[in-house]
């Protein structure tokens, strides 16, 4: 089965965030969601599909770059 690993993603924008040392809030504008909706990212739960893409693109990857093959 494959699954979308959210807590990669935020990981991937919190990488890039310190890299380029801006802030959650200037973030969260760059990309056009809410802060909170990228911190749940971290939760690794159910996630808004537009919201995902908009990260995502913003980093300018694939989104394969963050699914993973899991035995459940």
């Amino acid at each position: 089965m494959r699954r979308f690993d959210a807590n990669a993603l935020y990981e991937a924008l919190d990488a890039e965030r310190t890299k380029r040392e801006i802030s959650w809030a200037q973030l969260s504008a760059e990309i056009g969601v809410s802060v909170s909706t990228i911190k749940r990212t971290k939760l690794g739960g159910r996630m808004e599909v537009d919201g995902m893409l908009a990260m995502v693109t913003w980093l300018g990857v694939p989104v394969e770059t963050f699914v993973r093959e899991t035995d459940w």
